[in-house]
């Protein structure tokens, strides 16, 4: 029986025939599009505005300042945990948005405006000026992906950030490929008043098959999914998601994060899971528990037969089997994590 839940995990997860290549639009594929509507922006505007931003996420500013268009980064509190999952995009030298989970903007709004000081800088929620989307390829061939080395995580930025899409109309439009990873697609703020359809005609709209992209890739977003306080960024794989920079000056909840990267003791990340059937009845939080007994993780969210756990890994890689509640469940070291992922000091 297991043996043929492993056969049919590994087909699901395979599924799809495109390979993703440099997507553009009418090169053969249907590209997806999905308004993020759990996404807002928050603009930080003013002189002193990448400075600020440099003392308080995990990323270097300076990728930014260089030529990115965006980068992924998080703010920590003071023992390093998660308060906030954000993508930095870069309007220009003195402006810049900072898209976090809708449900926590003020949150946000307000941790930065404690930080300020006499910083010569406007911070403004700017929720009702932009809608956030993703276009992507939600029939990925996850035989593509490929495994780097830890170093080139950190390697040209801003490469990494140029958008492969044809538009038919860049005005006001941020457009950059997403900052995470390249198997996600690319993300574009649009304006309010504009259409996506005026600005990538031929994509095909999509609800939800995003999140499910996610989770078989094994990446975790938003407060409900990295719950404020409660998961360490490394935890998160934002160092495997080219959110952390370990060559920058200080910033808050730096300290563990610094110990905790170069004593390689990650003993919990993110992991994919594989629900033998219908995952609406299992909660968040729920146990997954290995063959002796024993809980080796949390479930932190799902989408049908997909979803994500904050899991030990070296504990689930090696049980015979794993269940949620009463389902059956596999998950599976994501093949884009880099080769040093391996040599970690895991119990």
């Amino acid at each position: 029986m297991l043996r043929a839940f492993s056969r049919s995990c590994h087909r699901a997860l395979l599924c799809g025939t495109h390979r993703y290549g440099t997507p553009s639009v009418g090169a053969g594929r249907q590209l997806h599009g999905e308004v993020q509507r759990h996404r807002s922006l928050v603009q930080i505007k003013g002189t002193e505005a990448g400075e600020f931003l440099q003392g308080l996420i995990t990323n270097d500013i300076n990728h930014l300042q260089e030529g990115a268009t965006s980068m992924y980064a998080m703010l920590l509190n003071t023992q390093g945990r998660v308060l906030f999952d954000t993508i930095v995009y870069r309007k220009d030298q003195k402006n810049f948005l900072v898209e976090c989970d809708a449900d926590k903007v003020t949150q946000l709004v307000r941790h930065l405006r404690m930080y300020r000081v006499r910083r010569k800088i406007e911070i403004d929620s700017i929720d009702n000026d932009y809608h956030v989307w993703c276009i992507f390829n939600p029939n990925l061939d996850f035989k593509d992906i490929t495994q780097v080395d830890m170093e080139s995580l950190y390697l040209n930025p801003r490469a990494e950030s140029e958008a492969l899409l044809e538009l038919k109309d860049k005005v006001d439009v941020i457009v950059t490929r997403d900052p995470r990873m390249k198997y996600l697609g690319h993300r574009l703020i649009i304006p309010c008043n504009r259409t996506i359809k005026d600005i990538v005609p031929d994509i095909f709209y999509s609800e939800a098959k995003f999140k499910t992209l996610r989770y078989r890739l094994g990446v975790g977003e938003g407060m409900t999914e990295l719950p404020s306080t409660k998961c360490l960024p490394l935890e998160a794989n934002c160092d495997y998601l080219h959110g952390v920079s370990f060559h920058k000056g200080c910033y808050i909840g730096q300290e563990l994060t610094a110990r905790t990267f170069h004593t390689g003791l990650v003993r919990k990340r993110y992991m994919p899971l594989i629900f033998s059937g219908d995952s609406t009845d299992v909660p968040f939080d729920a146990s997954v528990v290995n063959d002796k007994g024993k809980s080796v993780g949390k479930v932190r969210g799902c989408a049908g037969q997909y979803g994500i756990g904050l899991l030990r890994i070296n504990e689930c890689l090696a049980a015979k089997s794993l269940m949620v509640n009463d389902v059956q469940v596999q998950t599976f070291r994501p093949a884009w994590w880099p080769f040093e992922a391996s040599k970690e000091k895991m119990s």
